[in-house]
C-alpha cells in the first residue's frame, strides 16, 4: 500500500460510537473530497502501532457503503478497550494512497463489555474431623489467565480483600467452560473467597460473580 500525509481538508474528524444489540456502529465526519477510507481496529493491550509500519489489518470502506449502512457496523468479540482508527484514502495515478493524519481526530476508543466469571465455593464438613473440604468451581465463556484470580483464606469469617487473610495463587490457566478445581482441606473455622489479584487491572476486563 502507498502512504502519504493528509492535508487538513482531508482529515477524518469527530468519530462516534453507538451500540446496537451486540454490535458497534461507528460514524465520523467525512471530508468533501474523500470517497473511501481504511479502518483499523486494535485491542489496546495489543499495542497501538497504527500507521504505515503496522501489521494491524485494514478494511476498505466506501462512502456509499457508509450511507447505505448509516455508518460502519462491527462486532465486538473481545474484552477491555478497543481502538478504532479511520484513515482517508484517495486514488492517485491509478493507485490507492492512504493518508496519514498527524493527530488523533480520526481515532476513538471504546470499552468493550466485561467478561463474566462465575464461581462457587462449597464446603463439606466431616462429623468428627477438625478439617473441612472446599470445592471451588469456576465458569467463563473465555480463556482466563491463571494470574487473574486468587483465593484468600481467613479464620472465623469471610475475607474482604486480598490482604485480609492468607492469599493463594492458581497454577493453571482457566479454559472456556467450567473448571472444577481439586478439593482442598482447611480447618473447620476457615473461610475462602475468590478475588482478582489486581482489582484495578482485571476489574476493568472481567466481572467476578458468585453463584
Amino acid at each position: 500500500m502507498n502512504w502519504s500525509y493528509a492535508e487538513s481538508n482531508q482529515w477524518i474528524k469527530d468519530p462516534k460510537i453507538r451500540m446496537q444489540d451486540h454490535a458497534v456502529i461507528l460514524s465520523w465526519q467525512w471530508p468533501k473530497n474523500i470517497e473511501f477510507v481504511y479502518i483499523c481496529k486494535s485491542a489496546e493491550e495489543e499495542g497501538l502501532s497504527f500507521g504505515e509500519e503496522s501489521s494491524i489489518p485494514m478494511k476498505l470502506y466506501t462512502r456509499e457503503e457508509y450511507k447505505s449502512n448509516a455508518g460502519y457496523k462491527d462486532t465486538v468479540d473481545s474484552i477491555g478497550k478497543i481502538v478504532y482508527k479511520i484513515y482517508p484514502a484517495i486514488h492517485e495515478d491509478g493507485n490507492i494512497v492512504i493518508l496519514n493524519q498527524d493527530n488523533q481526530h480520526n481515532e476513538i476508543t471504546i470499552k468493550a463489555q466485561k467478561a463474566k466469571i462465575y464461581y462457587s465455593i462449597k464446603y463439606k464438613k466431616g462429623w468428627f474431623s477438625p478439617k473441612k473440604t472446599v470445592k471451588i468451581t469456576i465458569k467463563s465463556e473465555i480463556f482466563i489467565p491463571k494470574e487473574t484470580l486468587c483465593y484468600v483464606k481467613k479464620k472465623d469469617s469471610h475475607p474482604t480483600s486480598t490482604i485480609d487473610g492468607s492469599i493463594y495463587h492458581f497454577v493453571n490457566d482457566f479454559q472456556p467452560g467450567q473448571t472444577s478445581l481439586p478439593e482442598i482441606q482447611v480447618n473447620k473455622d476457615d473461610y475462602i473467597r475468590l478475588f482478582f489479584t489486581d482489582g484495578k487491572q482485571y476489574g476493568d476486563l472481567y466481572e467476578l460473580i458468585p453463584e
